[in-house]
């Protein structure tokens, strides 16, 4: 199986007012108005139709990632390998086509529960991408619109389903103490790649699903300022900032972390490497960050 990048995310709140001010006034993504209204909210960051979905319910939490496939045959195969093992499955309905703006679909859980769509043929819009707040593109294209971060109770057998059965490739692996303790409890990351040279597509982080349904995703912008930029946004508009400006010691990104309004976290970064798979080696980082990253859980 082949996947060639993250296509979207799809997100529930009770308050899509509140999504669609941090959209817009924070992290700089545009409203899709031909494709919402009072119940959904489709939010651009490039020639998609959308990236993120957003949709009035219960809660405030994440609902599933969206991974996209080359085209009918890659569907197909990636059907057939889910059904040679054992992997239920579901094909999306005509309701969920059109929701998706794809050509097909199928949705399944990986072991820890996390939902997954994967997908074919998203379409384009024709209307050009326009930040309102002047963002001068995301890093998206043959890259997907970034990563994201699940949680993992058994480490080992989600690790194993996403490498051995949808096709990831394995990045990095991190391990390292949760304080300065000499006995502190270790926290284990897995970070894989699919089918392009962003340094991970899915990260798995061994811990019990988080009540957001997410652990983060994140979002590349094509400079340093746009971060700081962002940043200043994200103070003026009283977010929650959950981990200060830092660069990664693994895919090399500059960024700080925000809280989203349905609870998960939304990485905001700035050159993440970009790698050549056929020289590359796995490797472990014992450390998450060269500098800063300093975490700050929300007071409620």
């Amino acid at each position: 199986m082949k996947i060639q990048s993250l296509s979207y995310v799809l997100i529930e709140t009770t308050d899509l007012q509140e999504w669609a001010d941090y959209a817009h006034n924070v992290v700089g993504l545009m409203r899709n108005d031909s494709l919402s209204d009072e119940n959904n909210l489709y939010l651009r960051m490039d020639d998609k139709s959308f990236r993120f979905h957003v949709t009035t319910g219960q809660a405030k939490r994440f609902i599933a990632a969206g991974f996209n496939l080359k085209d009918q045959a890659a569907f197909e195969q990636a059907k057939g390998e889910l059904s040679n093992a054992n992997i239920s499955f579901e094909d999306f309905t005509e309701e969920m086509i059109q929701a998706r703006c794809v050509t097909a679909g199928i949705s399944l859980q990986d072991p820890a529960g996390n939902l997954l769509e994967l997908s074919y043929g998203a379409l384009d819009d024709q209307e050009p991408f326009l930040s309102p707040q002047d963002i001068k593109g995301f890093v998206t294209k043959g890259l997907g619109f970034g990563h994201v971060v699940f949680a993992a109770p058994d480490l080992e057998l989600s690790h194993s389903f996403y490498i051995n059965v949808l096709g990831f490739g394995d990045s990095d692996y991190m391990n390292f103490p949760m304080g300065p303790a000499p006995d502190a409890p270790e926290i284990k990351l897995n970070f894989m790649h699919c089918d392009n040279p962003r340094h991970h597509t899915v990260a798995l982080f061994e811990s019990p699903i988080p009540p957001s349904g997410l652990i983060h995703t994140m979002v590349e912008v094509n400079n340093i300022d746009e971060v700081g930029y962002g940043l200043d946004r994200a103070m003026q508009n009283k977010i929650h900032i959950s981990s200060s400006l830092g660069r990664h010691s693994n895919d090399m990104m500059v960024s700080f972390y925000m809280q989203t309004p349905s609870g998960f976290d939304l990485e905001f970064g700035y050159d993440g490497w970009q790698v050549d798979w056929s020289t590359f080696t796995k490797q472990e980082s014992k450390i998450p960050s060269f500098w800063g990253h300093a975490f700050s859980p929300p007071e409620n």
